[in-house]
């Protein structure tokens, strides 16, 4: 891929755009830049790019468009080798812990960013404004252990939660003018602080006018989750793909959070929880990207060497995590038949998506990864014990000849691997501890007297 034939289609508003803005001047790419008259219009050119999304940012390279801001960083880091610093660690537990952060902006700090600007009722603002202001605290821990000392959550040089959280800066100082209060101050935040009002925020003004310890040895692997868990099934799968041997740690969802869980992940308090040499690293995703770069010897590798067909399959993995499983777990608990009938929508319409997804990916052979299992096959093959009692459930079949053929022999060759068989639960007993959920967490919902 040559440094030619690059455009970035966005807005000028946009953190998500600045990001990429930030990650190219940073490798020094000369760029074509297309801004998008949102939110009035958006072109045919973005539509066409995105049409899953229909959002900016998109970077077209030699006619191939990247989307979604954190895939496309990460693409261009792989790209531009060259030419600068690389934004990600080298190391993969620092590369994991790394994603996790940038995530942790992008799923959390940012939404509750959004609601303070947008929220419909004071209530609600103040509510955001309560989440933003944990978030920071949280992002000033963060930085203390990522930046080592240093400048930069990167440390010596910009890396990528600095590109991540650095581009919400300006947000972060309208917000604080809105609202007639100190987000970042030298009182709560002095590390955050001092970074802010240093290079990341004299940078970005310019583009736009966990600690460690042990060895990474492969002993002492843990896997802390539960048998019924999707999100648990892709770590075992890859580990058994790559022929790693695992101890695994039960954790009970129907009953309260063990301490080992609230330890390991106090930010989301959620499985699974990956070890490795006593380094807890969090989300399923991220987990697999991990042992993918630990464990490079003894399996083909989980993500496409290719840098532009890594970024795809991370654009559909990111695909069934944010839109397909919130549909499919909406149509297994949804408290309304109302909401059930839209989210079933979603549901076959996803599945439809996902089926000219296969096409692509897969060119022609048995996975989305070609002739072995892949990222994306681990993010969706672990969802069919689910779709499958689903799809029992609202007597529909989720997955048919008739309109997903190609996912249909796809799931059955996913299925049969001798690495998947033994991880994917039994449907019945999959279809009980459901019914047991769903009562969990509707008596949650339901309102207190």
């Amino acid at each position: 891929m040559a440094e030619s034939n690059v455009m970035l289609l966005g807005t000028w508003a946009s953190p998500f755009v600045l990001r990429v803005k930030i990650a190219l001047r940073l490798k020094s790419v000369n760029y074509e830049y297309h801004e998008e008259n949102l939110p009035e219009s958006k072109s045919d050119l973005l539509l066409k790019s995105n049409p899953v999304y229909k959002k900016v940012p998109v970077l077209i390279h030699g006619h191939n468009p990247i989307c979604e801001s954190l895939i496309i960083v990460e693409y261009i880091d792989e790209v531009w080798t060259t030419s600068a610093s690389s934004i990600l660690p080298s190391d993969a537990y620092e590369r994991a812990q790394s994603r996790f952060w940038a995530a942790y902006v992008e799923d959390k700090f940012s939404t509750a960013l959004r609601r303070v600007l947008f929220g419909t009722t004071e209530e609600d603002k103040r509510a955001a404004m309560a989440e933003v202001s944990e978030g920071i605290l949280l992002l000033e821990e963060a930085f203390v252990k990522l930046s080592k000392g240093k400048a930069f959550f990167g440390g010596e040089n910009i890396g990528f939660v600095d590109i991540v959280f650095g581009s919400l800066l300006a947000w972060i100082e309208v917000i604080e003018k809105l609202s007639e209060m100190k987000l970042i101050s030298e009182a709560k935040t002095p590390s955050e602080a001092g970074t802010s009002q240093h290079n990341i925020y004299i940078k970005t003004a310019q583009i736009c006018g966990c600690e460690r310890k042990g060895d990474m040895a492969d002993s002492n692997v843990k896997v802390l989750g539960t048998w019924a868990s999707p999100f648990v099934m892709r770590v075992k799968i890859a580990l058994h793909l790559k022929s790693v041997r695992y101890e695994d740690v039960e954790e009970d969802l129907l009953a309260p959070k063990s301490e080992l869980l609230l330890k390991s992940n106090p930010i989301y308090k959620k499985i699974p929880v990956f070890f490795h040499a006593h380094n807890p690293i969090c989300e399923s995703l991220i987990i697999l990207q991990y042992i993918d770069e630990v464990w490079t010897t003894s399996a083909p590798s989980i993500l496409p060497s290719d840098p532009y067909e890594r970024s795809q399959s991370r654009f559909w993995a990111a695909y069934v995590d944010d839109k397909f499983f919130p549909a499919l777990g909406r149509l297994l608990i949804g408290a309304t038949e109302e909401d059930k009938k839209a989210a079933l929508a979603e549901v076959v319409e996803g599945t439809v998506v996902l089926e000219g997804a296969f096409g692509k990916l897969s060119k022609g052979k048995a996975f989305f990864g070609g002739d072995n299992i892949g990222f994306v096959d681990i993010a969706l093959g672990s969802l069919l014990g689910w779709i499958e009692v689903i799809g029992k459930q609202c007597e529909t079949k989720l997955v048919s000849e008739a309109k997903t053929p190609r996912l249909v022999q796809w799931a059955e060759c996913f299925s049969a691997n001798e690495a998947v068989k033994d991880v994917l639960p039994d449907v019945d007993k999959l279809a009980d501890f459901g019914l047991k959920l769903r009562a969990k967490v509707l008596k949650a919902l339901a309102p207190t007297n």
